[in-house]
């Protein structure tokens, strides 16, 4: 597979698990004792990048989430943007290809 692929699609892997994640601390926001989730991640090689783990954030018991909701905002519009700028590199790529093979025909 080309690396510039594998690359944008890890990308893309890496911001919708980090959105859903945001989404699961935003929908748990009034439950009691839950602890807001953290995603980490860390470069692939040769390119792209992963998930290394997901932790929780430690609360008291019987308190409200620990959930920033502006955290999580900012959080979701840096995924939709991560998300649209990995799907436009592979249109991208597409579209060279395409280009490249209308030249060869």
């Amino acid at each position: 597979m080309d690396a510039g692929f594998s690359a944008s699609v890890s990308g893309m892997r890496t911001h919708i698990t980090r959105h859903d994640v945001t989404a699961h601390d935003v929908a748990n926001v009034n439950t009691p004792g839950y602890e807001q989730r953290d995603v980490h991640q860390a470069e692939t090689l040769p390119q792209g990048v992963e998930i290394t783990s997901i932790s929780r954030t430690p609360n008291r018991l019987g308190e409200l989430s620990n959930t920033d909701l502006a955290e999580e905002a900012k959080e979701q519009i840096v995924n939709k943007h991560g998300t649209a700028a990995n799907a436009k590199v592979i249109k991208t790529k597409d579209k060279m290809i395409d280009d490249l093979l209308d030249l060869v025909r």
